[in-house]
Parts: structure tokens; sequence; C-alpha cells
């Protein structure tokens, strides 16, 4: 797979960084500067692209049992 090795000089995040601030939920607090190269790096990142639509698949799989079971631990 494809990989985006380390962040540039010009500021673009690598796919480390990348996959640290989707799986913590980061993306949705960041700065629009921020967000904005989150965003590019996954336009041209396929591997990203996967980490980000398995996390949210991840996300939606624990609301959707939350919901059914909320007393549950």
């Amino acid at each position: 797979p494809h990989l985006v090795s380390r962040a540039t000089m010009s500021g673009e995040l690598d796919c480390k960084e990348v996959s640290r601030l989707l799986s913590e939920g980061l993306d949705k607090t960041m700065a629009p500067p921020q967000r904005a190269r989150l965003r590019l790096h996954l336009v041209v990142c396929q591997t990203c692209r996967d980490v980000d639509a398995q996390l949210a698949f991840l996300r939606r799989a624990m609301q959707s049992l939350s919901r059914r079971d909320p007393g549950r631990k």
C-alpha cells in the first residue's frame, strides 16, 4: 500500500500523523488550515482513506450497540 512517508517542509501531514488524528477523533476539532491539510492528504492517499472509512464504520457500530443496550457496561 501507498504510504506518504514523512511530513514535508510545506506542512503536509504524514500517514502516521493522519492515522493518529483520525483514530483520536481530533480531525473534528482541528483548526481549519490543519483540517484542510488532513483532507488534502486523504485525497491523495488511499491507505488513509481506508483507515478513515474503517474508523467511521467502527464508530457507527459502537453507537448502534450502545443504543440497543444503553444500560450494559
